[in-house]
């Protein structure tokens, strides 16, 4: 029976319709244009320096002013104790990556995110953020509505234009309209299933999330990694063909696509530059 990937679909588009044979991929700086998504992500979703800062601003607005608020009601409150998520984490795994679920998402990432990403996860669950079994105490709820219910580890990004920018959406919906890719993806479910047994139904998924298991060291945990790593490098080869024209879609048009969002890139910089200046006054 085939393995069976289980995530979000997000290639319908791609994949639906009549497609024509798959072009030819010009020659291009595969290596160059993915430099310049890296490049450009880090701009858009912040480096690892301001990532950790605009965490840590976080942390002392939402848990500091939660406790302000419980103490104005005369309760007390004890802070959660600040767990760095970024702390393992380098600018390398914060580029454009395989986070994106898009055809020209990085093929050479391996899925090096999502282990990071869950051994993070694991260092803040166990530091008690999320104890859903212990009821809240009195006043608690109305306090946390100031802050939108959202815990520390969950910020808004420091300017709105971080959401409209990050993934590229105008480049995947100039990319996903190429019949080349079209047709590339089409062939990719057989691919993943004839060459490597895993069922994708029917759709470019965004692989893959890692299980929930107890962090390392756990036998469990090795096979997940090592399933992790061998997904991603029958993904890497199945979608190459898409990828390879993708890619050079994109280097067409990255340059327009910075030149016409100069500006929200500048404002976006500026308020990383903010974080990490706030993110000074405290020291964790």
């Amino acid at each position: 029976m085939g393995r069976r990937i289980v995530a979000a679909l997000i290639w319908a588009m791609v994949l639906a319709g009549t497609v024509s044979p798959a072009a030819g991929a010009e020659a291009v700086d595969s290596a160059g244009v993915a430099a310049r998504l890296d490049r450009l992500t880090l701009e858009i979703s912040g480096n690892v320096v301001e990532r950790r800062a605009h965490l840590l601003v976080n942390y002392h607005r939402v848990e500091g002013g939660i406790e302000a608020c419980m103490r104005d009601l005369g309760k007390p409150y004890q802070r959660h104790p600040y767990v760095d998520f970024y702390r393992d984490f380098t600018d390398a795994e914060l580029g454009f990556g395989t986070g994106y679920g898009t055809v020209f998402d990085s093929l050479t990432d391996r899925g090096r995110i999502q282990v990071l990403n869950e051994q993070a996860a694991a260092r803040v669950w166990e530091s008690g953020l999320y104890d859903y079994a212990t009821p809240p105490a009195p006043g608690l709820d109305g306090c946390r509505e100031r802050f939108g219910n959202r815990d520390y580890q969950d910020p808004e990004p420091p300017h709105p234009a971080v959401d409209q920018l990050s993934g590229f959406a105008e480049l995947v919906t100039i990319v996903s309209r190429d019949p080349g890719v079209r047709d590339g993806m089409r062939h990719y479910p057989k691919c993943m299933k004839q060459r490597y047994g895993y069922d994708v139904p029917g759709e470019r998924t965004d692989l893959l999330f890692a299980p929930r298991l107890d962090p390392p060291p756990n036998p469990g945990w090795d096979q997940a990694v090592a399933e992790i790593a061998a997904i991603h490098a029958a993904d890497a080869d199945c979608r190459r063909p898409a990828y390879d024209i993708a890619v050079r879609i994109v280097g067409e048009h990255l340059d327009d696509w910075e030149k016409r969002h100069r500006s929200e890139l500048d404002a976006v910089r500026a308020a990383w530059r903010q974080r990490v200046r706030e993110a000074q006054r405290y020291h964790n």
